[in-house]
């Protein structure tokens, strides 16, 4: 009866052993700089315990093209729209422990988008009308709070690493439109010409609850790297929302508002990218995004029409330069080659991103 005993006991010991290794494995003993310094083929997919990292980025685009229902190129300059938007982006990331990050991000985004302009001219036998309507939609304002949590593999980072995230973007921003602001100007110079300008006021954000889930794997062989992000944003509920109208009496514009419900598509996005890590400091990317939409409807007088879905495929070529232990630039250009149903923005985009210990003795 010893021998059972005594093989249980060695049994025990060598999963005891096995642990303590596993755990002194994925808790590596180096100090705050080679951890603030170490390149990205070399870093896991989250945050060491202890290390927190501050990012603020600028965003500048220009709609110049969409894509219609048949994937077909629309040319926004051929009929005269034109759109641009600046996005400013802030975002909070903390690793609890070598495997448990938690992190915040939010943001600010103003883009005007400016219709073609249309002109009508009224005869009548006494006189001639000639009205010139321009039209301007505005959306202005910051986002929802997006809070999250990612778990990756408890060991330290050698060729593999896999994560998971879970988070939920609260209904922070002022979601709601707000009144519009119309002008009627008659022209200096002509008799019976008058100039509408029709000012529609939006703001961002979802205006209910969306829950988040993703996953991400990366892969590194020498300087060579290839990562692979996966995520969905879901409702959590319907919502409601303030639809404007305008009447135009005795050159002075009224206004009224009714609301509807809306329920928000599902996203999805996949996110593949291959990186070189040129030198310690400098790591050369290229991204391609798949993003699609499902589901979803919005109400117009009473009736609930289906969202239509939207499809866009992205390329960003993007630079990592390390400026010193704690600041890293991030520059990134994005453009679409295909989609349906969305718009195809050519943008910049920069990130100043600056990391330390603040708890490290």
């Amino acid at each position: 009866m010893r021998l059972p005993k005594l093989s249980a006991l060695i049994l025990v010991a060598a999963v005891i052993s096995l642990a303590n290794a596993v755990a002194q494995d994925s808790i590596p003993v180096r100090k705050g700089y080679d951890f603030l310094t170490m390149p990205y083929n070399k870093r896991p997919l989250t945050l060491y315990k202890g290390e927190l990292q501050i990012d603020a980025g600028y965003k500048f685009a220009v709609h110049t093209q969409s894509f219609d229902s048949n994937g077909r190129i629309v040319n926004l300059k051929d009929n005269g729209t034109g759109s641009v938007y600046h996005y400013y982006y802030a975002e909070l990331r903390y690793g609890l422990a070598n495997f448990i990050e938690m992190g915040a991000e939010t943001y600010y985004l103003k883009e005007g988008i400016r219709s073609p302009t249309s002109t009508v001219v009224s005869i009548t036998s006494v006189s001639t009308e000639t009205v010139t309507v321009n039209k301007v939609t505005e959306s202005k304002g910051m986002g929802d709070l997006f809070l999250y949590t990612s778990f990756r593999l408890p060991l330290e980072y050698r060729w593999f690493d896999l994560d998971m995230t879970g988070g939920i973007f609260l209904p922070t921003a002022k979601y709601e439109a707000q009144q519009p602001t119309n002008s009627l100007v008659a022209s200096a110079t002509s008799v019976n010409a008058y100039t509408i300008n029709l000012k529609y006021n939006n703001t961002n954000g979802y205006g209910v609850p969306v829950y988040y889930i993703g996953a991400s794997c990366k892969f590194s062989l020498g300087k060579f790297s290839s990562e692979a992000d996966w995520s969905m944003q879901t409702p959590m509920k319907e919502g409601t929302n303030l639809r404007w109208n305008a009447t135009l009496a005795d050159n002075v514009f009224s206004y009224g508002n009714e609301s509807y419900s809306y329920l928000l598509s599902n996203s999805y996005t996949l996110d593949i990218s291959l990186h070189y890590q040129a030198k310690g400091w400098f790591n050369i990317s290229m991204n391609g995004i798949f993003y699609n939409t499902k589901g979803g409807w919005t109400e117009y007088w009473g009736n609930k029409y289906k969202n239509n879905e939207e499809s866009l495929f992205t390329l960003e070529p993007k630079l990592e330069i390390q400026i010193s232990p704690a600041l890293t630039i991030y520059e990134v250009a994005g453009w679409s080659p295909d989609g349906k149903n969305i718009d195809a923005p050519f943008y910049l985009f920069m990130i100043l991103s600056y990391k330390l210990f603040p708890f490290l003795k």
